[in-house]
């Protein structure tokens, strides 16, 4: 894996139960500044619960930096921790503040294998007699099923932007699923969606144990009953009044309202890659450059009803920059929903198809959607931004680039790298940005990538250029 300590903006000492920590943040995620102020009510309230601090199983789910999971490693020893996010790089920095703090841990990949260990022993002055919990980092996404449950107690600063369905999913269904019996649920939701978020959880036979609300905020405490309670949610769900479009509370489900079990609907193609059906936010025929493919948008991910005109342009770019050349494999980096990916397929008819993003949610959407269009007549390959050193030198006869621009942090060098190593000779690659990045991508072109020229439209410019040496 690369290197990301350049990821790290700056690093903040934090105190929790007596355990001292220091955490590494980074502008590339959630509170790039100060552990954010939801996260600090929760553990806050936790502290205060008995239950929860002696559990013996813990996961933390959406876990960014590892604040939430790694405190509660430091400060309760003997117990098993898991922390799961859907961000590549936050399972990454995760793993690297459990190790500035002393705290052993494994990391696991989307597959379930382990990764490499970093190789750098734990800060000398740490105390790992006193620090001995059973630690796994693992990409995951909030609505699915987890082979590592089920835990004592589920955690989580709940991102409002996941999306209506598949907070519902999580609250009314998979958190509960995931609890052992007598087992706790703790979460931190932002103010306006508190109250749809208490209904859903009532609904699904959760006692709660506290509520305690700030003007941001609001946390809850919730208890999994030892036995199920008649007409509770498991194995069924019903649809509590915040789903209905006249109720307060609807502000979670307006634009797609539950209704049954949110994971019914899952497609196929969503087995097959993993991707549970409370993702799914529409399904339908796009225009893809001459060609008119059905694809499935996904909650979470820009592009879900309209394609965009960096996608677009990009599809216009490589029409224009393959044009006449055999592609066997080519490589999209960002991939968003896969609609590049289906072009790239069709009109190049390529065998392979490599997809990178450190988003494991984008790259099931563009797994999801090429095994919808092509099952088994194109292979893909997931890779995580920060470990393309896995695909091979000269191996790609096209890529197409979609940056992901983070401040401070210097991802022009890093993707023109990886373009020039592994593009095939004479092969050709497309950036796809703002005028004013590809002007930098431009002045930054290594000696030996020889550029084919420029295309614009509607704000967006792609970059065409060709591998010589």
């Amino acid at each position: 894996m690369k290197d990301i300590s350049q990821l790290v903006h700056k690093t903040v000492d934090f105190a929790y139960r007596g355990a001292k920590l220091k955490f590494d943040l980074s502008h590339a995620l959630f509170s790039s500044y100060d552990i954010d102020s939801g996260t600090k009510l929760l553990l806050k309230e936790i502290a205060r619960d008995e239950h929860i601090c002696s559990a013996g199983s813990i996961l933390d789910s959406g876990c960014g930096v590892g604040v939430i999971g790694l405190s509660m490693a430091a400060s309760c020893p003997g117990a098993r921790f898991v922390l799961k996010d859907r961000d590549l790089l936050a399972c990454a920095i995760s793993e690297r503040n459990a190790w500035r703090n002393g705290l052993p841990v494994r990391r696991l990949e989307m597959d379930g294998t382990p990764v490499p260990m970093i190789v750098k022993n734990p800060p000398k002055h740490k105390k790992l007699k006193e620090r001995t919990a059973e630690l796994i980092i693992a990409p995951g996404l909030l609505a699915e099923n987890d082979p590592l449950g089920p835990y004592d107690a589920v955690l989580s600063n709940l991102p409002a932007k996941a999306g209506g369905p598949v907070l519902s999913s999580f609250l009314s269904r998979r958190a509960p699923e995931l609890l052992n019996p007598g087992g706790r649920f703790a979460f931190v939701i932002v103010a306006p969606l508190a109250d749809a978020a208490l209904e859903y959880c009532s609904a699904a036979g959760l006692t709660l144990i506290k509520r305690v609300s700030t003007k941001n905020h609001s946390v809850f405490i919730y208890e999994k009953p030892a036995k199920a309670l008649p007409g509770s949610l498991w194995p069924e769900i019903a649809v509590p009044e915040s789903a209905k479009a006249d109720h307060p509370g609807a502000a979670l489900t307006k634009q797609a309202p539950m209704s049954g079990t949110p994971d019914q609907a899952q497609p196929p193609a969503f087995v097959a890659a993993g991707l549970p059906g409370s993702y799914l936010r529409s399904s339908g025929q796009r225009k893809l450059g001459s060609y008119k493919l059905p694809c499935y948008g996904i909650w979470g991910l820009p592009e879900f009803d309209t394609t965009s005109y960096g996608t677009d342009l990009g599809i216009e770019a490589m029409a224009k920059a393959w044009a006449g050349s055999l592609v066997r494999e080519a490589c999209i980096i960002n991939p968003g929903i896969g609609l590049s990916a289906l072009w790239a397929r069709s009109a190049l008819g390529c065998e392979v198809v490599q997809l990178v993003s450190r988003d494991s949610l984008s790259l099931r959407a563009a797994a999801a959607n090429l095994a919808a269009n092509f099952g088994e007549a194109v292979i893909h390959r997931c890779t995580s931004s920060f470990d393309t050193d896995r695909i091979e030198d000269a191996s790609l006869d096209a890529i197409l680039c979609y940056p992901d621009e983070i401040p401070g942090y210097d991802y022009m060098q890093a993707d023109l790298a990886f373009i020039a190593r592994a593009l095939k000779k004479s092969a050709a690659a497309v950036i796809v940005a703002s005028a004013t990045v590809i002007t930098r991508y431009e002045k930054a072109r290594p000696v030996g990538m020889w550029k084919l020229g420029e295309m614009k439209k509607k704000g967006f410019t792609a970059l065409l250029v060709r591998r010589m040496a």
